[in-house]
């Protein structure tokens, strides 16, 4: 394994002019990172990277979903599935963009929806996060607590099984976080107060 990078060497330079592209569309127009190493590891696999990329861009562009409560849901899916890398991106980037705090982002890893900074609808939301972990579904009383449409709640779904698969990815391969990442907040470092 290598030191800096992860288990899987990301694809190596020069690059084509084809996977500079692909690369490129990767992420936020105004993004002043450079290109993330999970997608210069995707795109040794540029159909699978290509798929990948419009499921995750779909949510952002076309979203039912509020940029906070999508926010939400994907730091604690990265939170419950102990991501470091993608909540590392996610907090730096998505969350002040989303109106989130770097303290509200760390508490999506440290505490769980009863914390008394969560609005009723922030409560209802990551408790459904945490449920769909934890059972791979939704009950009736968190399906009736949360806010939304039937639309958004599908997209919850979608928005959660997605960083999940993301999550995974980034975890099995080991990949590091890269320097301009939040850090995985300091008291997270054991498994208490963790999400279950």
């Amino acid at each position: 394994m290598a030191d800096t990078q992860g288990r899987v060497a990301p694809l190596a330079q020069p690059w084509s002019d084809e996977d500079a592209t692909a690369i490129g569309r990767w992420g936020h127009p105004e993004a002043t990172y450079p290109p993330l190493l999970l997608t210069r590891c995707l795109q040794r696999i540029p159909a699978l990277a290509d798929r990948t990329r419009a499921l995750g861009e779909s949510l952002y562009l076309h979203g039912q979903l509020s940029a906070r409560q999508r926010t939400i849901a994907i730091l604690r899916t990265c939170a419950q599935i102990r991501c470091a890398y993608e909540w590392g991106g996610q907090a730096a980037f998505w969350g002040p963009i989303a109106g989130l705090t770097e303290d509200e982002c760390d508490a999506l890893v440290l505490t769980g929806p009863d914390d008394p900074r969560w609005s009723p609808q922030d409560s209802a939301l990551i408790a459904a996060v945490d449920e769909l972990e934890a059972t791979g579904s939704l009950g009736d009383a968190i399906w009736a607590a949360l806010d939304l449409t039937d639309e958004q709640r599908m997209e919850l779904l979608v928005v959660a099984g997605w960083y999940r698969t993301i999550c995974t990815l980034c975890n099995a391969m080991a990949l590091p976080n890269e320097d301009w990442m939040r850090p995985w907040p300091v008291a997270a470092a054991t498994d208490e107060g963790m999400p279950r």
